[in-house]
Protein backbone atom coordinates (compact mmCIF):
# COMPACT_ATOMS: atom_id res chain seq x y z
CA UNK A 1 0.00 0.00 0.00
CA UNK A 2 1.23 3.22 -1.23
CA UNK A 3 0.96 4.98 2.33
CA UNK A 4 3.10 2.59 4.13
CA UNK A 5 6.37 2.80 1.65
CA UNK A 6 7.96 5.93 3.52
CA UNK A 7 8.66 3.19 6.38
CA UNK A 8 9.40 -0.02 3.81
CA UNK A 9 12.30 1.85 2.04
CA UNK A 10 14.07 2.67 5.25
CA UNK A 11 16.76 0.31 5.99
CA UNK A 12 17.23 0.16 9.74
CA UNK A 13 15.23 -2.45 11.68
CA UNK A 14 13.57 -0.44 13.93
CA UNK A 15 12.34 1.70 11.02
CA UNK A 16 10.02 -1.48 9.24
CA UNK A 17 6.67 -1.07 9.11
CA UNK A 18 5.88 -4.90 10.04
CA UNK A 19 8.36 -4.48 13.35
CA UNK A 20 6.88 -0.88 14.59
CA UNK A 21 3.44 -2.50 13.88
CA UNK A 22 4.14 -5.41 16.10
CA UNK A 23 5.13 -2.84 18.57
CA UNK A 24 2.16 -0.93 17.83
CA UNK A 25 0.49 -3.76 19.22
CA UNK A 26 2.26 -5.24 22.43
CA UNK A 27 1.82 -2.72 25.14
CA UNK A 28 4.18 -4.08 27.19
CA UNK A 29 6.78 -2.86 24.53
CA UNK A 30 5.93 1.07 24.67
CA UNK A 31 7.84 1.87 27.46
CA UNK A 32 11.15 0.80 25.88
CA UNK A 33 11.06 3.16 23.03
CA UNK A 34 12.46 6.10 22.73
CA UNK A 35 10.15 9.35 21.54
CA UNK A 36 11.17 9.07 17.80
CA UNK A 37 10.34 5.31 17.68
CA UNK A 38 7.20 5.93 19.63
CA UNK A 39 6.45 8.90 16.67
CA UNK A 40 6.44 6.33 14.30
CA UNK A 41 4.77 3.37 16.41
CA UNK A 42 1.85 6.14 16.41
CA UNK A 43 1.79 7.11 12.26
CA UNK A 44 1.67 3.46 11.77
CA UNK A 45 -1.31 2.40 13.75
CA UNK A 46 -2.71 5.58 12.72
CA UNK A 47 -2.49 4.65 8.80
CA UNK A 48 -3.94 1.14 9.67
CA UNK A 49 -6.55 2.28 10.65
CA UNK A 50 -6.99 5.33 8.31
CA UNK A 51 -6.81 2.88 5.78
CA UNK A 52 -8.63 -0.04 6.92
CA UNK A 53 -11.44 1.52 9.28
CA UNK A 54 -11.38 -1.19 10.85
CA UNK A 55 -13.14 -0.58 14.14
CA UNK A 56 -11.82 -3.57 16.21
CA UNK A 57 -8.55 -1.51 15.45
CA UNK A 58 -9.65 1.18 17.84
CA UNK A 59 -9.42 0.58 21.13
CA UNK A 60 -6.03 -0.80 20.94
CA UNK A 61 -5.21 2.77 18.86
CA UNK A 62 -6.75 4.36 22.33
CA UNK A 63 -5.04 3.12 24.52
CA UNK A 64 -1.30 3.90 22.67
CA UNK A 65 -2.59 7.36 21.94
CA UNK A 66 -3.19 8.14 25.98
CA UNK A 67 0.33 6.74 26.51
CA UNK A 68 1.93 9.10 23.86
CA UNK A 69 0.43 12.04 24.90
CA UNK A 70 1.85 10.83 28.49
CA UNK A 71 5.46 11.12 26.60
CA UNK A 72 5.02 13.18 24.18
CA UNK A 73 4.73 17.35 24.80
CA UNK A 74 2.05 19.28 22.42
CA UNK A 75 4.84 20.39 20.07
CA UNK A 76 6.01 16.95 19.59
CA UNK A 77 2.16 15.64 18.95
CA UNK A 78 1.43 18.61 16.53
CA UNK A 79 4.91 17.43 14.48
CA UNK A 80 3.30 14.29 14.38
CA UNK A 81 -0.34 15.39 13.43
CA UNK A 82 1.45 17.75 10.67
CA UNK A 83 3.68 15.27 9.16
CA UNK A 84 0.69 12.50 9.30
CA UNK A 85 -1.94 15.20 7.28
CA UNK A 86 1.42 15.86 4.69
CA UNK A 87 1.68 12.30 4.17
CA UNK A 88 -2.15 12.15 3.53
CA UNK A 89 -2.25 14.78 1.28
CA UNK A 90 0.60 13.11 -0.86
CA UNK A 91 -1.15 10.38 -1.08
CA UNK A 92 -5.00 12.06 -2.37
CA UNK A 93 -6.02 11.40 0.77
CA UNK A 94 -5.83 7.72 1.73
CA UNK A 95 -5.44 6.92 5.50
CA UNK A 96 -7.95 10.27 5.88
CA UNK A 97 -9.73 8.66 9.06
CA UNK A 98 -6.43 8.34 10.68
CA UNK A 99 -7.12 11.92 11.79
CA UNK A 100 -9.90 10.84 13.90
CA UNK A 101 -7.18 10.07 16.84
CA UNK A 102 -5.79 13.07 16.76
CA UNK A 103 -9.21 14.94 16.70
CA UNK A 104 -11.24 12.56 19.62
CA UNK A 105 -8.38 11.08 21.46
CA UNK A 106 -6.04 13.99 22.31
CA UNK A 107 -7.02 16.40 24.71
CA UNK A 108 -5.02 19.80 23.90
CA UNK A 109 -7.41 22.07 22.45
CA UNK A 110 -4.29 23.20 19.70
CA UNK A 111 -4.18 19.50 18.53
CA UNK A 112 -7.62 18.99 18.24
CA UNK A 113 -8.12 22.64 16.76
CA UNK A 114 -5.56 21.43 13.89
CA UNK A 115 -7.01 17.73 13.52
CA UNK A 116 -10.54 19.19 12.63
CA UNK A 117 -8.57 21.44 10.20
CA UNK A 118 -6.81 19.16 8.72
CA UNK A 119 -9.52 16.50 8.58
CA UNK A 120 -11.79 18.93 6.80
CA UNK A 121 -9.61 19.31 4.09
CA UNK A 122 -8.49 15.95 3.37
CA UNK A 123 -11.48 14.08 4.39
CA UNK A 124 -12.78 11.79 0.89
CA UNK A 125 -15.90 12.80 -0.40
CA UNK A 126 -18.44 10.47 -1.84
CA UNK A 127 -20.12 12.41 -4.60
CA UNK A 128 -19.38 15.58 -5.37
CA UNK A 129 -20.30 17.86 -2.24
CA UNK A 130 -17.22 20.01 -1.75
CA UNK A 131 -18.22 20.78 2.17
CA UNK A 132 -18.53 17.01 2.83
CA UNK A 133 -15.21 17.39 4.74
CA UNK A 134 -16.16 20.13 6.99
CA UNK A 135 -20.13 18.40 7.39
CA UNK A 136 -18.49 15.42 8.76
CA UNK A 137 -16.09 17.39 11.12
CA UNK A 138 -19.12 18.99 12.80
CA UNK A 139 -21.54 16.36 12.69
CA UNK A 140 -18.25 14.21 14.68
CA UNK A 141 -17.71 17.15 17.29
CA UNK A 142 -21.42 17.38 18.10
CA UNK A 143 -21.21 14.44 20.00
CA UNK A 144 -18.79 15.79 22.36
CA UNK A 145 -21.16 17.49 24.70
CA UNK A 146 -19.47 16.47 27.25
CA UNK A 147 -16.77 18.00 26.45
CA UNK A 148 -16.72 21.69 25.93
CA UNK A 149 -13.01 22.34 25.56
CA UNK A 150 -12.51 20.12 22.64
CA UNK A 151 -15.80 20.43 21.16
CA UNK A 152 -14.95 24.47 20.89
CA UNK A 153 -11.55 23.60 20.09
CA UNK A 154 -12.86 21.39 17.06
CA UNK A 155 -15.45 24.32 15.86
CA UNK A 156 -12.79 26.79 15.59
CA UNK A 157 -10.37 24.44 14.01
CA UNK A 158 -13.36 24.05 11.06
CA UNK A 159 -13.53 28.14 11.23
CA UNK A 160 -9.73 29.05 10.52
CA UNK A 161 -10.16 27.18 7.04
CA UNK A 162 -11.26 31.11 6.28
CA UNK A 163 -13.70 29.99 3.38
CA UNK A 164 -17.13 31.95 3.20
CA UNK A 165 -18.75 29.01 2.51
CA UNK A 166 -18.80 27.13 5.86
CA UNK A 167 -19.93 29.70 7.56
CA UNK A 168 -23.45 28.89 7.73
CA UNK A 169 -22.33 25.25 9.34
CA UNK A 170 -20.50 27.06 11.78
CA UNK A 171 -23.06 29.33 12.81
CA UNK A 172 -25.64 26.51 13.12
CA UNK A 173 -23.12 24.51 15.39
CA UNK A 174 -22.33 27.55 17.64
CA UNK A 175 -26.31 27.90 18.44
CA UNK A 176 -26.31 24.78 19.70
CA UNK A 177 -23.36 24.70 21.70
CA UNK A 178 -22.88 25.49 25.44
CA UNK A 179 -21.18 29.03 26.52
CA UNK A 180 -17.81 27.07 27.46
CA UNK A 181 -17.36 25.59 24.14
CA UNK A 182 -17.95 28.88 22.39
CA UNK A 183 -15.42 30.54 24.76
CA UNK A 184 -12.94 27.95 23.71
CA UNK A 185 -13.88 28.46 20.03
CA UNK A 186 -13.08 32.20 20.13
CA UNK A 187 -9.39 31.08 21.20
CA UNK A 188 -8.80 29.09 17.81
CA UNK A 189 -6.43 31.65 15.85
CA UNK A 190 -4.57 31.97 12.54
CA UNK A 191 -1.46 33.22 11.17
CA UNK A 192 -3.84 34.79 8.12
CA UNK A 193 -6.82 37.25 8.74
CA UNK A 194 -9.63 35.67 6.66
CA UNK A 195 -12.29 38.28 6.09
CA UNK A 196 -14.80 35.05 6.57
CA UNK A 197 -13.54 34.39 9.97
CA UNK A 198 -14.06 38.21 10.88
CA UNK A 199 -17.47 38.25 9.46
CA UNK A 200 -18.20 34.77 11.73
CA UNK A 201 -17.25 36.81 14.87
CA UNK A 202 -19.06 40.17 13.69
CA UNK A 203 -22.30 37.84 12.92
CA UNK A 204 -21.97 36.73 16.45
CA UNK A 205 -22.00 40.00 18.44
CA UNK A 206 -24.55 41.51 16.41
CA UNK A 207 -27.02 38.40 17.01
CA UNK A 208 -26.30 38.55 20.89
CA UNK A 209 -24.25 36.70 23.49
CA UNK A 210 -23.35 36.76 26.86
CA UNK A 211 -20.96 39.25 28.08
CA UNK A 212 -18.14 37.18 28.57
CA UNK A 213 -18.57 35.22 25.38
CA UNK A 214 -19.30 38.78 23.44
CA UNK A 215 -15.74 40.04 25.40
CA UNK A 216 -13.63 37.06 23.96
CA UNK A 217 -14.94 37.58 20.40
CA UNK A 218 -14.32 41.21 20.74
CA UNK A 219 -10.69 39.87 21.59
CA UNK A 220 -10.42 37.27 19.06
CA UNK A 221 -10.80 40.24 16.18
CA UNK A 222 -8.71 42.58 17.72
CA UNK A 223 -5.49 40.61 17.85
CA UNK A 224 -6.03 38.70 14.63
CA UNK A 225 -3.77 41.13 12.24
CA UNK A 226 -1.44 41.33 15.29
CA UNK A 227 -0.77 38.04 15.25
CA UNK A 228 -0.84 37.62 11.30
CA UNK A 229 2.12 36.30 9.28
CA UNK A 230 1.36 38.08 6.64
CA UNK A 231 0.38 42.14 6.65
CA UNK A 232 -3.26 41.38 4.57
CA UNK A 233 -6.80 40.58 5.30
CA UNK A 234 -7.88 38.19 3.07
CA UNK A 235 -10.63 36.67 0.92
CA UNK A 236 -9.84 33.03 0.17
CA UNK A 237 -11.48 30.35 -1.21
CA UNK A 238 -10.52 26.55 -0.41
CA UNK A 239 -10.03 23.29 -2.66
CA UNK A 240 -11.83 20.67 -0.68
CA UNK A 241 -10.48 18.15 -0.53
CA UNK A 242 -7.29 19.62 -1.02
CA UNK A 243 -5.41 17.35 -3.13
CA UNK A 244 -8.17 17.66 -5.67
CA UNK A 245 -6.69 20.54 -7.49
CA UNK A 246 -3.13 22.60 -8.23
CA UNK A 247 -3.77 25.18 -5.34
CA UNK A 248 -5.04 23.96 -2.13
CA UNK A 249 -5.91 27.81 -1.49
CA UNK A 250 -6.82 30.44 -3.52
CA UNK A 251 -6.89 33.99 -2.59
CA UNK A 252 -9.57 36.12 -3.64
CA UNK A 253 -8.52 39.62 -2.27
CA UNK A 254 -5.86 41.01 -0.54
CA UNK A 255 -6.81 44.51 2.29
CA UNK A 256 -4.80 46.06 4.19
CA UNK A 257 -5.99 45.91 7.94
CA UNK A 258 -6.54 49.91 7.99
CA UNK A 259 -8.96 49.69 5.07
CA UNK A 260 -10.54 46.49 5.86
CA UNK A 261 -11.17 48.54 9.57
CA UNK A 262 -12.85 51.04 7.79
CA UNK A 263 -15.14 48.76 5.87
CA UNK A 264 -15.97 46.80 8.53
CA UNK A 265 -16.15 50.03 10.71
CA UNK A 266 -20.09 50.83 10.52
CA UNK A 267 -20.96 48.03 12.09
CA UNK A 268 -18.40 47.95 14.90
CA UNK A 269 -20.14 51.70 15.44
CA UNK A 270 -23.35 50.22 15.96
CA UNK A 271 -22.55 47.13 18.32
CA UNK A 272 -19.88 50.33 20.15
CA UNK A 273 -23.47 51.95 20.32
CA UNK A 274 -25.28 49.54 22.43
CA UNK A 275 -22.07 47.85 24.18
CA UNK A 276 -22.48 48.16 28.01
CA UNK A 277 -19.82 49.74 30.15
CA UNK A 278 -16.55 48.70 30.31
CA UNK A 279 -16.30 49.02 26.61
CA UNK A 280 -14.15 46.53 24.61
CA UNK A 281 -15.16 47.51 21.03
CA UNK A 282 -12.32 50.22 21.09
CA UNK A 283 -9.57 47.92 21.10
CA UNK A 284 -10.39 46.69 17.55
CA UNK A 285 -10.23 50.40 16.24
CA UNK A 286 -6.49 50.76 18.26
CA UNK A 287 -5.13 47.34 17.16
CA UNK A 288 -6.35 47.12 13.52
CA UNK A 289 -4.54 51.60 12.52
CA UNK A 290 -1.58 49.80 14.03
CA UNK A 291 -1.37 45.97 14.06
CA UNK A 292 2.66 46.44 13.82
CA UNK A 293 3.15 48.16 17.48
CA UNK A 294 1.31 45.03 19.04
CA UNK A 295 3.14 42.04 17.17
CA UNK A 296 4.67 40.19 19.46
CA UNK A 297 2.73 41.63 22.61
CA UNK A 298 -0.20 39.96 21.79
CA UNK A 299 -0.36 36.08 22.08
Amino acid sequence: MGLFDRFRRQPESGSDYKALSALGDNQNAWAGLDAEQLKQVVMVKCIEYGTTQDGSRIPRLFALYRYAQERLAVPERLRLLADFSTLTEQQKGLGHMGLMMFMAGDDAPAVVSSAALSLCVLYDPDGNDPLAGPRFVISTLAQREDDPTSLGAGLGGVLLLGDRRILPLVAEAWDDIPEDAQLEMTKAKSGLVAEAIVEFWLDRLEEGCSDSVFGSVVAAIAKMPAISQVPFVVDLKRTLPAYSGTEPVRILRRTSPADYLEKIRPRLDALLETESEPKVIPEIYKIWKNPDAYRGIIG
